[in-house]
């Protein structure tokens, strides 16, 4: 039996009562107590499908930590996804609570339990709130996305790269570049865009999906981003790196010499895997 499994197990035999773990979660913080909110929330997971009655009285109390709490448990991300049971009916309770909602923070939990369920219908939900004006319920939009294919959720992330807030660019630029295997030219021009940002992530992200995709137009602001940043941090970047492989491998499959000028910089710098860059650099001295 694995950790992950014996945790499991252990939640599973946890002696407490449903009431004493729901009220010990309701005087913790998701994010300032970490395990001792979650452990208790994923005990209660494990009781499904017989908390679910519970879990309807606490998405429709007047209390928002109760309806957060409610929203939490239906997510069922403390099980694996093989175990997961009455997800249609946890779904359209949620998304009962989401026609009802007007807390942001609410509106976070929801999206995000969401998410964790991978119903099919979930991107036409999600896709909704990527105009929402509050930032945090925008990132859990594009974090509940990352990874659908689907052309919705491709055109929110397209959507997203330019929002205001650094963070849902960041990881709309990651859904759309390394973690999508789409390639159109929408794709390729929304990456583009970003090249030049002035966030870090969501520039090393821009160049990550390029790369992956062997478009040439990377060449120049990767090229600045070489010349520009100081050695060091760029060896601290595990970005730069993914990206000098990716323009590596493309390389050696094609004879277009726009990619010469990045690879022996890089070879310089010692970015990327050397012996990949070399063989790049050697099939265009052949």
């Amino acid at each position: 039996m694995s950790a992950y499994e014996e945790q499991l197990e252990r939640f599973r035999q946890d002696p407490r009562s449903t009431a004493e773990l729901i009220a010990l979660v309701l005087t913790k913080d998701a994010d300032a107590d970490d395990n001792g909110y979650w452990h208790p929330v994923w005990i209660l997971q494990q009781r499904m499908p017989g908390l679910f009655d519970r879990i309807r009285e606490l998405a429709t109390s007047p209390e928002e930590k109760e309806r957060e709490i409610a929203a939490t448990l239906l997510g069922q991300n403390g099980r694996p996804e093989k175990d997961r049971v009455m997800v249609e009916e946890c779904l359209d309770l949620l998304l009962l609570m989401l026609r009802q909602e007007t807390s942001p923070t609410l509106l976070e939990s929801i999206v995000y339990a969401i998410g964790h369920l991978h119903s099919p219908g979930r991107v036409e939900t999600l896709a909704t709130l990527a105009a929402h004006p509050n930032g945090d319920v925008r990132f859990a939009v594009v974090r509940s996305l990352c990874g659908s294919e689907e052309d919705l959720a491709i055109r929110t992330f397209i959507k997203l790269t330019t929002d205001p807030d650094s963070d849902v660019r960041d990881w709309a630029t990651f859904s759309l570049g390394s973690q999508s295997d789409r390639d159109t030219p929408e794709i390729r021009d929304a990456l583009l865009a970003r090249v030049n940002d002035t966030d870090d992530d969501t520039r090393c992200e821009a160049h990550v999906g390029l790369a992956q995709r062997g478009d040439p137009r990377l060449v120049a602001s990767f090229l600045h981003e070489l010349n520009s940043t100081a050695t060091e941090t760029l060896q601290d970047w595990s970005l730069v790196g993914e990206t000098a492989d990716f323009i590596a491998d493309h390389a050696t499959r094609t004879d277009d010499l726009q990619w010469l000028p990045v690879l022996e910089r890089l070879k310089i710098l010692g970015l990327g895997d050397v012996t990949k860059v070399q063989a790049a650099l050697d099939h265009y001295r052949q």
